[in-house]
């Protein structure tokens, strides 16, 4: 039974992963991390630590990585989520298990005051079980809800 490392566990998807999953209490003690917390560049931090300990990784980034050209609310988060996603893209092509889902607004605490469709968050924990369940390195999946 595998054992996972879970950022951003008190709520939203983080939350929702953790109480399915096999959790445990640090890095060290997994063998699959889910990068789920946005906490500025700190998941990028923690996305190159899991690799040195090589790990499989699944990085939760955001559609909002699209945005980085121009000026647009949210830009800075933007920006972080980029980082992320060339950061698991560059480690991807070295050899390292990992993958970035870059989801769209889903129905969370976060995104409660987003006046655009929104998908179910079960349907999101569904999307990560999937990616963990292929039995090939998948580098990246974007997955919006419909406008």
């Amino acid at each position: 039974m595998h054992k996972y490392f879970i950022t951003g566990a008190r709520r939203g998807l983080g939350k929702a992963l953790h109480d399915k999953l096999n959790c445990v209490d640090t890095l060290e003690e997994c063998d699959i991390f889910i990068n789920c917390k946005h906490d500025g560049f700190q998941q990028v931090d923690l996305l190159y630590k899991a690799a040195d300990l090589g790990l499989q990784i699944v990085n939760i980034g955001s559609a909002a990585s699209d945005w980085t050209k121009g000026y647009k609310p949210g830009f800075r988060y933007a920006i972080e989520k980029k980082s992320l996603r060339d950061v698991n893209d560059a480690l991807f092509w070295e050899g390292v298990t990992t993958t970035i889902i870059n989801f769209g607004y889903f129905n969370s605490e976060r995104s409660a005051d987003v006046d655009t469709p929104k998908m179910d968050l079960e349907y999101c924990v569904g999307i990560v079980e999937w990616v963990l369940a292929q039995p090939y390195r998948l580098k990246e999946l974007t997955v919006c809800p419909s406008i």
